[in-house]
């Protein structure tokens, strides 16, 4: 258990900071832009993409569709961020269990997962683990304090899942499993927001029992804004695996390159001409 905990990092709570289907790209010299989307019915159960069924604007303008396949066989890199205030004390076993099926369904192949403690302050692993060992630190958690998920996402996404850091995994996934309270945190929910948007990180939130109408409206954010989809269930056992389901068959959308490039923020909106079909997609995304 030393040894283990010796690899987690803390990380202070002051922020300083706020099958596809191919068609000519007129810019050869440039790689397509990917975004990954969620889709789903209205039973939250997924739901295959097609490229003529999908219409993007990217700043209102459209922009052309160059293919559309799954993203199952894309490397992941993803954190599971666990909520250990004190509102998540009486269900600490349901949460632990959570994370646990987290690791287990998504700790597969060439994926590698950070684990992520957070009430008042931050603490995450210093390196990606193993199952047994996320069960291991999970075993000794303690659940106390204030609640912090805004700085928790923000320094989750600016250090263990930036392009930065780890350049090389093209696709991002937070797991959060929390009431979605925040009484600590240094910035704002569109601040944390924004910070996932320019490291393409998708969050799928799995809302605790004791999550309020305001919890439940932050997780729902989060999710909404970054392509995600969130899980509000007392059965946190059932949540979770319709979570893993949903990163599970997730898709790419290749666009074609506009003539520019930059690292700002560029609003983006994604709509399919099915009516039964439901698609979380980034607000907004950077150009590179």
């Amino acid at each position: 258990m030393q040894l283990l905990f010796g690899a987690f990092l803390s990380c202070t709570a002051s922020l300083g900071y706020l099958a596809a289907q191919e068609a000519p790209s007129p810019h050869p010299g440039r790689q397509p832009v990917e975004i990954y989307v969620t889709a789903s019915d209205k039973n939250s159960s997924s739901v295959s993409l097609n490229q003529p069924e999908l219409t993007v604007t990217l700043d209102k303008q459209p922009v052309q569709v160059a293919s559309v396949r799954s993203a199952k066989s894309d490397k992941l890199l993803f954190a599971v961020l666990v909520d250990a205030s004190t509102s998540n004390r009486k269900q600490s076993d349901s949460v632990r269990a959570a994370a646990n099926q987290f690791f287990e369904g998504l700790s597969a192949a060439d994926n590698r997962g950070y684990l992520v403690f957070f009430d008042q302050s931050v603490r995450m692993s210093g390196r990606p683990l193993l199952p047994s060992e996320a069960r291991e630190a999970l075993a000794g958690l303690k659940f106390g304090g204030a609640t912090a998920v805004f700085d928790a996402i923000a320094q989750t996404c600016t250090t263990v899942l930036s392009k930065r850091v780890n350049p090389e995994p093209p696709r991002r996934v937070i797991l959060l499993i929390s009431d979605g309270d925040d009484n600590m945190s240094h910035i704002y929910l569109e601040e944390a927001i924004q910070l996932a948007e320019k490291e393409g990180v998708s969050i799928f939130s799995l809302a605790t029992p004791t999550a309020g109408n305001n919890g439940e409206r932050v997780l729902s954010e989060f999710s909404k804004k970054t392509g995600g989809q969130v899980i509000i269930n007392n059965n946190m056992e059932k949540g979770a695996t319709d979570l893993l389901a949903a990163i599970d068959s997730q898709w790419v959308l290749s666009l074609v390159p506009p003539p520019f490039s930059d690292q700002n923020l560029h609003s983006l909106m994604v709509k399919s001409s099915r009516k039964d079909v439901h698609l979380s997609a980034p607000e907004k995304i950077v150009l590179q």
